[in-house]
């Protein structure tokens, strides 16, 4: 794999990603057409960089804050709306992680090996590794507190079983962050883990949606063992906290790709009339 673009701020990142969208556009009808997830699409993205957009200098990203996110994705929503969801997920990932101060995760209590990992994690990205989001689940959508994925501790780590709806890049992300709850706990107590790809993983294809096709969205069935580490935080009972105090990888990141979407749609009918 070619080594990423190493941009110095977050200027280079936007102006990027306005000179990829062309490129997606013209992928777009034959990946949504063929159900394809867009890899030629991502090795763009990875060659220049951008998915270490959110990591921090001292990593080897652009240190890029939210508003630098929300102009990227707009961007590279106006070319491939599937390929900035995809994005979006990535960047939600490292996003919250990048962005939780050192002061705030020490007043959790979160133990020195969390930095360790995060800092593990987010230089990946920098390199190149692609993270996707595994929390939905039939019949709960992502209401964190009723999932139904599961996990336990077992030598050396966790074991988490259970099914993901909605994943996006299932089976093309080199990690996936999963929410569980603690199969042994009442009241329960959920967490998030970073589980790599591969062994314990499997998708079924579920995925046929008009327009997002190449998003892949499709079913992740879990069984894996993971290390301690892969506790994101170091320690349990972190999910609904950070879904408090990061509400804007929940929601207003999504809609940064919506508006990107409809600016192109407006700009095509302007083009047409």
């Amino acid at each position: 794999m070619t080594s990423p673009e190493r941009l110095a701020d977050p200027s280079e990142a936007v102006a990027a990603a306005h000179l990829l969208a062309g490129r997606l556009a013209e992928r777009a009808a034959e990946h949504d057409r063929d159900g394809q997830f867009p890899d030629k699409d991502f090795a763009d993205l990875r060659a220049a960089g951008l998915l270490g957009l959110m990591v921090p200098t001292r990593l080897g990203g652009p240190g890029a804050g939210f508003q630098d996110y929300a102009e990227v994705a707009m961007a590279l929503a106006a070319g491939n709306g599937a390929t900035a969801l995809i994005f979006n997920m990535h960047a939600s990932v490292t996003g919250a992680l990048a962005g939780t101060p050192d002061e705030m995760a020490r007043a959790l209590g979160v133990p020195e090996s969390y930095f360790e990992m995060r800092d593990g994690v987010l230089t990946k990205a920098a390199d190149g590794a692609l993270y996707a989001v595994a929390m939905s689940e039939r019949g709960v959508g992502s209401r964190l507190s009723q999932l139904k994925t599961s996990y336990e501790p077992v030598d050396g780590g966790y074991r988490i079983t259970g099914s993901k709806t909605f994943v996006s890049a299932a089976g093309h992300a080199d990690g996936y962050l999963v929410a569980a709850r603690r199969a042994d706990q009442d009241p329960p107590v959920f967490s998030h883990f970073i589980v790599p790809a591969g062994e314990g993983l499997r998708v079924e294809e579920t995925w046929d949606s008009l327009g997002m096709r190449a998003t892949g969205s499709n079913e992740l069935h879990i069984d894996a063992t993971v290390p301690e580490d892969a506790l994101l935080g170091g320690m349990e009972g972190l999910v609904l906290l950070l879904a408090q105090v990061m509400p804007q990888w929940l929601v207003a990141s999504y809609a940064a790709v919506y508006v990107g979407v409809a600016q192109s749609a407006i700009d095509a009918a302007f083009e047409h009339a």
